[in-house]
């Protein structure tokens, strides 16, 4: 009877073990799935369900606590356009999910470059950009970011600096040509990731270079879709607003 009970207790944590997944698939399986599928965007709000649960379960894990930041910054980009007051939202969770993540692995660069992404999206919706600690702070994470790993995600903190400095006004440190130089440095490390060229491109743009920033743009758009597997939905977002920014210059 005791031997009994004991097989009937260890099939039922078995079970219990199990019963989380989703067609035999593992929590982190299901959510690794939908953040894949996340070009959709109700997958992608499946995808922060998942992960959500995921952190409840366990607070401090730096993967799930990253892609729920990326998960937001993606719906915030998508929803700008239409929904500024939802992609305010996502962009506010991300960056204390970003900050929650770079607490958790403070020597991985995702926390502080993803949660630096939100606040600078965050910021520029709300006009804020001139604001000194705003600045400050998305410099301050992308410097960190950038100390880690130069070359995270398709030399993202060079891409950053591109945007700040093409972008910022000169009495605040805005230069152009420090701009050009970052976005070099990214296209060069990675032809392939078109938001290193599409930011480059702005940058020659501001500095009166039209030529050089058809260029990018072209090249950008004929970029082939599998190129970078992992950010097909990020590089689909980027090939529109070269296409857009691409038209705006004269022939």
């Amino acid at each position: 009877m005791r031997r009994s009970v004991a097989i009937l207790s260890i099939l039922f944590v078995a079970v219990a073990a199990g019963a989380g997944n989703v067609y035999g698939e593992s929590a982190k399986d299901r959510a690794g799935a939908l953040w894949a599928a996340r070009g959709d965007l109700s997958k992608a709000a499946e995808a922060l369900t998942a992960y959500e649960a995921m952190v409840q379960q366990s607070p401090k894990d730096y993967d799930a606590l990253l892609r729920l930041t990326r998960v937001h910054y993606w719906i915030g980009q998508n929803l700008e356009a239409t929904d500024e007051k939802s992609a305010l939202s996502h962009y506010g969770k991300g960056k204390e999910y970003g900050k929650r993540a770079a607490e958790a692995a403070p020597d991985q660069p995702g926390g502080y470059f993803f949660g630096a992404a939100c606040l600078a999206r965050e910021n520029s919706l709300k006009g804020s950009f001139s604001n000194l600690f705003g600045i400050k702070e998305v410099r301050r994470q992308n410097e960190k970011a950038a100390s880690i790993q130069a070359d995270y995600f398709y030399r993202g903190p060079d891409r950053f600096f591109c945007a700040y400095y093409t972008k910022l006004p000169g009495l605040l440190g805005g230069s152009v040509s420090k701009a050009i130089v970052h976005g070099r440095k990214a296209v060069e490390a990675h032809p392939n990731y078109i938001g290193n060229r599409v930011f480059l491109a702005e940058a020659y743009l501001k500095d009166g270079k039209e030529d050089l920033a058809r260029r990018e743009l072209e090249a950008a758009i004929a970029v082939p879709e599998a190129a970078l597997p992992d950010v097909i939905p990020e590089q689909r977002l980027e090939k529109k607003k070269a296409e857009a920014l691409l038209k705006k210059i004269p022939k």
